[in-house]
């Protein structure tokens, strides 16, 4: 495991920055929301009514900080999307990635992988790709939908069930992707105490 202390490192770092965003950074945007929840902490996403109170608590949050010259809650969300979660979704995407291929790194227990868990892991890579074009895709969306610039305008409902699905995607996919992780690092227990009694017994 010492040769893989770079991606332990990278999970490590992927972690702290999850705690960041979602226990100061979004918490931040929603107090000046009137504490309503935005789009990338529902895990189903929000439907056409609890959008539209979203957009209203936008559009009143905008017109109230420049009345006193302070950065609205629409332009903090449109920083935090082009900041932190423009550089998150890939760490973790990799971490997860990094985490089931940790769990095939066996270099004192040389030997063929069996067939389904290389399946496992080639999923897992497919579904961090997934999230992760779905995480990119779903805050370009709210960007259109809550940006200062679409606060302007009449609000797009169109757009509510668009986001909701990437929203659900994104959460399905990362949580189907840490399932097979765990169950590789699962395989990887059970294989382990497979071998190690033999040796046990000589």
């Amino acid at each position: 495991m010492k040769r893989l202390w770079p991606g332990w490192l990278l999970c490590v770092l992927t972690a702290g920055l999850f705690g960041y965003m979602f226990c100061v950074a979004l918490p931040a945007i929603s107090v000046l929301l009137g504490g309503m929840e935005l789009p990338d902490q529902l895990l189903l996403g929000y439907d056409a009514e609890g959008a539209r109170a979203l957009f209203a608590a936008f559009v009143s949050d905008h017109a109230a900080a420049q009345a006193i010259g302070r950065i609205s809650a629409s332009e903090a969300y449109l920083s935090f999307h082009a900041v932190y979660d423009l550089v998150f979704p890939p760490l973790l995407a990799a971490s997860v990635g990094f985490s089931a291929f940790a769990a095939l790194f066996r270099p004192a227990q040389p030997g063929q992988t069996p067939r389904i868990v290389g399946v496992g892991f080639g999923l897992v890579l497919a579904l961090s790709f997934t999230y992760l074009a779905c995480d990119f895709v779903e805050n370009a969306v709210a960007d259109s939908m809550f940006g200062p610039k679409a606060l302007k305008l009449a609000f797009n409902e169109p757009f509510v069930f668009v986001l909701q699905v990437l929203t659900r995607g994104k959460f399905a996919s990362l949580g189907l992707a840490f399932g097979l992780t765990a169950a590789l690092w699962v395989w990887r227990w059970k294989n382990a105490r497979g071998v190690a009694i033999p040796l046990a017994d000589t």
